[in-house]
């Protein structure tokens, strides 16, 4: 028979393999984002393609590893074990294997993908130092996410960006109004998702200097703001049903503004960091684990 301090020491176990082989590298997160290209896929009718999921994969992985890489030089990452992890040079091994992905990837694609994905310049210098300035007694490094209110909706637009251009220049399909429907319930549904990780870093901004949206409404202001924009995609979305159009399901949509709900009356800024790292980001898997389900 297990006794149950072996079975609680093989959990911690296996929890610090998950956090090492998926969450550090950000394999998971950029997993978690590439599922929503099939969701994509499926909702606008388009044929299913690896391509564009391997792609965002790829592509995905790049500013994240970027940022962690920075953050453990210009701003600690409150995470030992991650602090250690970026230190020790596993992030550059990560960068290089999907630099050479997304070259070889784009190189196989057409034109019009080479040209939408032009824009993934933007997360690529999103958290590295553009140019020295003056600050009130001492010079500092200027990032983009250091514009006020700006840090998680530069990675949020991204990402609804990229899930939404990438297949349709596969496909060679234009842009659409289901897909201008289907842009906003994304940008709302991730844009929610990247809010709850300044909930997470609010401490942590604050002695960088970074001003989120957290950091200038307070917790609960956040929550607030975002309540009502899941209440707009909500309307939006119901009435592209009303009208016909190829957008999210309510069988997707409602499922989705329903956990947007729940993590923001539960997340706080002392939540442990592995369910962010594992749940919150996890959960961007739920358009695509419910798209599969139904197809």
């Amino acid at each position: 028979m297990v006794s149950l301090p072996n079975v609680g020491r093989a959990a911690a176990a296996s929890h610090r393999l998950f956090l090492w082989i998926l969450v550090y590298p950000s394999i998971w997160v950029a997993a978690a984002i590439a599922s929503l290209v099939p969701f994509v896929q499926s909702t606008l009718g388009l044929a299913f393609d690896w391509a564009p999921v391997l792609l965002i994969f790829a592509i995905g992985l790049i500013p994240y590893n970027i940022d962690r890489i920075a953050d453990s030089y210009f701003q600690e990452i409150p995470d030992p074990q991650a602090q250690n992890y970026f230190r020790q040079g596993w992030g550059w091994g990560i960068l290089t294997l999907a630099t050479v992905a997304t070259a070889i990837l784009l190189y196989r694609a057409n034109q019009q993908v080479v040209m939408v994905s032009l824009a993934g310049l933007i997360p690529f210098i999103y958290g590295l130092p553009i140019f020295p300035w003056r600050g009130r007694d001492r010079w500092q490094w200027f990032r983009l996410k250091d514009v006020p209110a700006t840090k998680a909706w530069i990675v949020t637009s991204v990402i609804t960006y990229a899930v939404i251009a990438v297949p349709l220049a596969y496909a060679e399909q234009p842009f659409t109004l289901s897909a201008g429907i289907t842009s906003l319930f994304l940008l709302i549904f991730v844009g929610t998702n990247s809010h709850l990780f300044d909930v997470r870093d609010l401490q942590s901004d604050r002695q960088a200097g970074v001003q989120t949206l957290p950091s200038l409404v307070g917790v609960t202001g956040n929550r607030r703001i975002w309540f009502g924009l899941n209440g707009l995609a909500l309307g939006v979305v119901a009435w592209g049903w009303m009208q016909s159009l190829r957008v999210p399901d309510p069988a997707i949509a409602l499922p989705c503004i329903a956990v947007n709900i729940i993590a923001l009356c539960l997340i706080k800024p002392t939540t442990p960091r592995s369910v962010y790292s594992i749940l919150i980001d996890g959960y961007l898997f739920l358009p695509a684990a419910i798209a599969a389900v139904f197809r």
